[in-house]
C-alpha cells in the first residue's frame, strides 16, 4: 500500500488506487489521478457531475482528443501566452498557452460573446449583433522623463588615514567610520503601467459556459525597464485586438475595421469599374478620331487624285499627250 495511495477505495472509473491527499471526486469518490487528468470542465459543473455523467464526458473527451488529431491549424493569432488556434474548414477553434495534448475544442457556433479586459475596465466587446472597441489606457501613459547620462569617471580609493591614538584598547573614530560598510536598501520596483489583461470568453458548449484568460505581463524591476516594457505591452495589446477580431469573425460579426475595410474594398472595386469605363470611352473616341482622319486623309488623296486627272485630261485636250498616255496615267493615279 502506498504512502500517498489509498488502496482500499479504487478509482470508480478504472479501478486504480486513489490518492490519499486531495483526490478529485465525483459523488464523493476518490478519482485516481489519470482519470482525474482526463477531465476538462468547469468546476462548478464538477461539483455536481454524477458517475454516469463522468462516463459521457470521458466518451466525449476521447472524441474531442480523435477530432483534435485531425485539427488543421490554418489560421492562428497570438496574444501573449495565448494563441486562438482555427480550423476554419471544420470550422473549429481553441485558445491555449503552449502545446496541449487534448485541448478543448470549440465549434465556431458554440462561440456566444467575449469581451477584452484591462484592469477591470472593457476594451473591447462582442456579442452576435455587435462589436465595439475602446483604446488602451497605455496611449495616455506618461514616460518618465530620460535620465541624463553621466560620463563615468575614475575612482580612485584612497587609504584610510592611520590613527593616531596608541592608547591599548581604544580605537579611532575615524577608522570604524570609515572601515563601516553601510548596505544600500534595494530600490523599490515601480508599478506597472497596466496590472492586468485578460479575455472572458461566453459559450454554449456542454462542459463549457465561460472560460477566462489571464495574458501574462512581465514584471518591473526598475524604472529604466517602464520604456521597453511599455513597448512590449503595446505590441501585446494590438495582438489581443487582433485576436479578437478574428474570433468576431468566427462569430460572423463585423468590426469596425473590418467594415472600414470592406467599405474602402467597396469604393476601390467601383473606381476600378469607373476607371475602365472611362478607358473604354477613351479607347473608343480615340478609335472614332482615328476612322474620322482616315476618312479626311482619304478624301484628301480623293481630291488630289481628281485634281491630278482634271489637269491630264486638259494635256490631252490639248494634244500634248495621246490618249494612251493619258489612259495609262489615269489608270496609275486610280489604281
Amino acid at each position: 500500500m502506498g504512502i500517498f495511495t489509498n488502496d482500499k477505495k479504487g478509482c470508480p472509473i478504472c479501478g486504480n488506487p486513489t490518492p490519499r491527499l486531495f483526490p478529485t471526486k465525483v459523488e464523493g469518490l476518490p478519482l485516481c489521478k489519470e482519470c482525474a487528468a482526463k477531465i476538462n470542465m468547469e468546476q462548478s459543473m464538477l461539483k455536481n457531475l454524477t458517475i454516469n455523467e463522468l462516463w459521457d464526458h470521458l466518451d466525449y473527451r476521447k472524441a474531442n482528443s480523435e477530432t483534435f488529431g485531425t485539427f488543421t491549424d490554418n489560421e492562428t493569432h497570438g496574444m501573449g501566452n495565448y494563441v486562438l488556434h482555427m480550423d476554419t474548414d471544420k470550422r473549429l477553434f481553441y485558445i491555449a498557452d503552449g502545446s496541449p495534448s487534448n485541448p478543448a475544442l470549440f465549434k465556431f457556433e458554440e462561440l456566444v460573446s467575449f469581451n477584452l479586459m484591462e484592469d477591470g475596465r472593457t476594451v473591447i466587446q462582442c456579442n452576435k449583433d455587435s462589436y465595439s472597441e475602446g483604446t488602451s489606457s497605455i496611449e495616455n501613459y506618461k514616460l518618465p522623463p530620460l535620465k541624463p547620462f553621466v560620463k563615468p569617471s575614475a575612482m580612485v580609493n584612497k587609504p584610510a588615514a592611520a590613527s593616531t591614538d596608541k592608547q591599548p584598547g581604544r580605537t579611532s573614530m575615524a577608522a570604524s567610520s570609515s572601515n563601516t560598510q553601510t548596505a544600500e536598501e534595494k530600490p523599490k520596483a515601480p508599478d506597472k503601467p497596466v496590472d492586468s489583461l485578460k479575455l472572458n470568453v461566453t459559450l454554449n458548449n456542454p462542459y463549457w459556459k465561460s472560460k477566462v484568460y489571464n495574458v501574462s505581463l512581465r514584471s518591473l524591476e526598475t524604472e529604466d525597464d517602464i520604456r521597453p516594457w511599455v513597448n512590449d505591452y503595446k505590441n501585446t495589446f494590438a495582438a489581443a485586438v487582433d485576436t479578437c477580431e478574428a474570433m468576431a469573425g468566427i462569430m460572423g460579426v463585423k468590426t469596425g475595421k473590418q467594415m472600414m475595410n470592406a467599405i474602402k474594398e467597396k469604393a476601390e472595386a467601383i473606381l476600378a469599374v469607373q476607371e475602365a469605363e472611362a478607358a473604354a470611352k477613351e479607347a473608343e473616341a480615340a478609335a472614332q478620331a482615328a476612322e474620322t482622319a482616315a476618312k479626311i486623309a482619304k478624301a484628301a488623296d480623293d481630291n488630289a487624285a481628281i485634281e491630278m486627272l482634271r489637269k491630264w485630261k486638259e494635256l490631252l485636250d490639248m494634244g500634248a499627250i495621246t490618249q494612251e498616255e493619258f489612259e495609262a496615267k489615269k489608270k496609275e493615279i486610280i489604281g
